[in-house]
Order: C-alpha cells, then structure tokens, then sequence
C-alpha cells in the first residue's frame, strides 16, 4: 500500500513533472510516488497506468492506501535509497542511467571508429598492393594538387615508390 501526498505551495514536488502523463505537479494535486525509483504521479495517472510505475524499466508497483484507512504504526523502511518516508520530501531525483548504458554507448562508439579505420586501412593496403607489387594500374594517377605531394614525396624519400 502505497500513501498518498499532496503537493502544497511548499511542497518540494512542486512544478515537477508526473512520470506518465508529464503535466507539472501543481498545489492540491495527490501524487504518488513509486518505491523503487521514487519518480512521482498524479493518483489517477498512477491507477490509470494499473497501480504501476511509468519509468521505462521500473518494476515499481502498489496499491494506494485508501484515504479513510488508518495509519500504520510503523512505517515501512524504504525498498530504495532514494524513496522517502512519509513526510520526508525526497533529496535526490531519480535517475535511470546506469553504468552499464554508459558502457554500451563507449563499447557502440569504439566498434563505429575502429570499423572506419579498419575499412580505409583495408582499402590503403589493398591500392598499394595492386599498384605497387602487382602494378596493376587499376585507377588513374593522382591529379590537381596531389601530384606536387606525390613529386615532393619521392625527392625526399624515393625508396616508398
């Protein structure tokens, strides 16, 4: 059972956005707010969802404590480091970003780079290849300002041609 909050003009939920429907949290509105991630909803957008968190991948879930229903002589201790007890505003927002999504974006961008690089390096050492050992003249010389390189390059060091 999950227990209702309600935002007031003090309220650290105010102007923050409900998890589903993203309307900002505003006075008088009852939030509920999930005990695994701590993102909050709107009541009727936490029922609309089936008493459930909106968050992609949370498993939060929970009824709502009924109004008329008296308190619990103990709170329950929080399944989450970052959800709060009753009465005590949360200190730190969600966050649903871990280490492993940070691994998957460096371990995505290596693979793209040493992809390019092993493409062109294949393509280099296959035109010096076929130009140079099997002098198969498969393309057309260098032209425009390529060839000054190409002359230059072979007055300083003729042993690479």
């Amino acid at each position: 059972m999950l227990p209702p909050v309600t935002v007031d003009k003090q309220s650290p939920f105010l102007g923050e956005e409900c998890a589903l429907c993203k309307d900002p949290l505003t006075p008088g509105d009852v939030v509920i707010i999930c005990p695994e991630d701590g993102s909050r909803h709107h009541d009727r957008c936490w029922i609309a969802n089936g008493n459930k968190c909106a968050a992609y991948g949370c498993l939060g879930h929970g009824e709502i404590t009924p109004a008329s229903a008296p308190p619990a002589s103990a709170p329950p201790s929080p399944a989450h480091p970052l959800t709060p007890s009753p009465g005590q505003p949360l200190t730190h927002p969600p966050t649903h970003y871990t280490l492993a999504n940070s691994c998957l974006i460096l371990a995505i961008a290596i693979t793209i780079i040493l992809c390019a690089v092993g493409c062109f390096g294949l393509w280099a050492i296959a035109d010096y290849l076929m130009l140079h050992i099997w002098n198969l003249p498969y393309r057309a010389p260098f032209s425009g300002m390529a060839l000054p390189l190409l002359f230059f390059l072979r007055s300083v060091e003729p042993s690479i041609f």
